[in-house]
């Protein structure tokens, strides 16, 4: 996870030097892009990994992994599993705010900058910095993960790493179950 980290911490820099900027989001919703109207994010199993890290080690996000888990399957209710692109509101975005920012955020979530890289009437896009960390984010899943892995909308990969909780909450009944139609993996 170190070497995830160290992948992430050029964004990280990009990101804080960005949001100094006045110009940066115009009086747009910073997270607006976190919504089903806009998200359509994937994910690589070490970075699901390193969400679920994250949930482990901070006790104060264990402490909201509940209502994440509540999102999680209302997110999964609307998914085919498979590795497609489908649009949903990411679980993770609680009260406008990504609750993973700085201990575990997705590689594309903190390259995704609006107006910055692309066309100046509204557009989002990556920088040349954002490319080079899907990169590294892929040769690094390769690594470990084998060839055959593959990109996952959020929720599908959350589906995974926190199968255990889900599991409990559907056998206390009334929380629903995992969600999401089974599928391709």
């Amino acid at each position: 996870m170190k070497e995830l980290d160290q992948i992430r911490a050029p964004l990280y820099r990009e990101m804080k030097k960005l949001v100094t900027d006045p110009a940066y989001l115009h009086g747009k919703d910073p997270h607006l892009c976190c919504t089903s109207k806009y998200n359509q994010m994937r994910i690589s199993p070490l970075e699901a990994k390193s969400i679920a890290r994250a949930f482990k080690s901070n006790p104060e996000l264990r402490k909201r992994l509940p209502a994440v888990l509540e999102r999680l399957e209302k997110a999964l209710a609307g998914l085919s599993d498979n590795n497609e692109r489908q649009s949903f509101d990411c679980p993770l975005l609680e009260n406008r705010q990504c609750m993973v920012h700085q201990e575990g955020k997705p590689v594309g979530c903190l390259a995704w900058h609006p107006r910055q890289y692309s066309d100046p009437d509204g557009e989002y896009g990556f920088s040349s910095r954002g490319w080079a960390a899907f990169a590294a984010r892929d040769k690094l899943n390769d690594r470990y993960q084998g060839p055959d892995w593959k990109l996952r909308v959020i929720p599908l990969w959350l589906k995974r790493v926190f199968s255990k909780q889900l599991a409990r909450r559907a056998k206390r009944g009334g929380q629903g179950g995992p969600g999401g139609k089974e599928g391709s993996r």
